[in-house]
């Protein structure tokens, strides 16, 4: 009889232990929930903060490029497509951070949705210039970016032999 007694009370001792224990993990999970959602509010706040930020990079490129373009050397398709990869860095930046896709899906869907050109047809352009492959080659977003800005000073640089040429002429004459 005094072992039932003694069994009885060890389960009841267990029992409370293992209620303040589920009571101390729900308070804890109360808790994890909490900071989870504080955390994903601060995600999506970082996602868009990103995002308005890939938008005004891609307009001060888009204008710089503007500013070049009519005095570029380089064939008018390579320039649409230098003028396309800038304006797609919002919409890569977009699929890349909420879809979690790579680069080069992300491009896919990206000219899917806002140009009718082949991937392929991109990656020729930029297999063209050297200096375009090594952005590229990185496979990530700030890869993207540093290949875009080449795309920029590339046509710059064209630009500028144009207009130093008549320059040089005149004192050479």
């Amino acid at each position: 009889m005094v072992w039932w007694v003694l069994a009885f009370v060890c389960l009841i001792i267990l029992m409370v232990v293992m209620l303040v224990r589920t009571d101390s993990l729900a308070s804890e999970h109360k808790r994890l929930l909490a900071q989870f959602r504080v955390l994903d509010q601060e995600s999506a706040q970082v996602q868009q903060f990103t995002y308005e930020l890939a938008e005004e990079f891609s307009q001060f490129l888009l204008l710089q490029l503007g500013s070049v373009r009519r005095m570029s050397r380089l064939a008018e398709d390579e320039l649409y497509m230098f003028e396309l990869a800038i304006q797609l860095i919002p919409t890569l930046c977009k699929e890349m951070s909420s879809r979690h896709l790579a680069l080069k899906p992300a491009m896919q869907r990206a000219l899917k949705l806002h140009a009718d050109i082949e991937f392929s047809v991109v990656e020729a352009v930029i297999g063209k210039h050297g200096r375009l492959i090594n952005g590229w080659q990185k496979q990530s977003f700030a890869g993207y970016l540093q290949m875009c800005q080449q795309m920029y000073l590339l046509a710059k640089e064209f630009s500028h032999k144009d207009v130093q040429k008549p320059a040089q002429a005149g004192v050479s004459n």
